[in-house]
């Protein structure tokens, strides 16, 4: 079987499954561009029998893809809910913004590079929302200038939220056949 995922998930993923789990990590990000997620997912599945993807339903036809592949993916619309289960949503309230961590890494390459927004579009396109919350696995440290970097290109409060991978592990178990 192989296995298959955005890079949003791997510190999470090695983990809960240790860096044995042989994955082929695509780059975060490729979510804001269907023609780019679904060129990557074509050559990384290519070929293959039985796929096991971290990926939520983040290209519109990632199921087809999969099932020609006999692949099966997280049961999530995206990776915050692959983290977070409906009740932990609520709690953070319905004007939030929620982050992972790969995506405080990430952001300049998803919101800057992917998709193309200088500072105004940031602030544009966060300006909706009360506050941006980084959820805390408690895996590593928060990186405080990045959320800072974060906050200076949104100017949408930004505050950490601590978090656990419980619904995640399960999630991950669900993929990996291991109910």
């Amino acid at each position: 079987m192989k296995v298959l995922g955005c890079s949003i998930f791997r510190k999470e993923i090695e983990h809960l499954r240790g860096k044995d789990l042989a994955v082929a990590w695509l780059p975060a990000g490729l979510h804001v561009s269907d023609e780019r997620l679904g060129a990557a997912l074509g050559q990384a599945l290519a070929g293959e029998e039985e796929v096991a993807c971290f990926y939520g339903a983040c290209h519109p036809d990632m199921n087809l893809l999969l099932a020609d592949h006999g692949g099966r993916r997280l049961q999530a619309r995206n990776c915050v809910e692959a983290f977070l289960d409906p009740v932990e949503m609520a709690r953070l309230g319905e004007r939030v913004f929620v982050m992972t961590p790969g995506w405080l890494r990430e952001w300049r390459n998803i919101f800057i590079e992917g998709l193309g927004w200088d500072e105004i579009d940031g602030r544009i396109n966060f300006g909706g929302y009360d506050k941006i919350v980084v959820l805390d696995f408690g895996l590593e440290p928060i990186d405080e200038l990045a959320v800072l970097e974060f906050y200076d290109y949104t100017q949408t409060p930004v505050e950490t939220f601590p978090a656990s991978l419980d619904n995640f592990r399960m999630r991950v178990e669900e993929v990996l056949g291991e109910e």
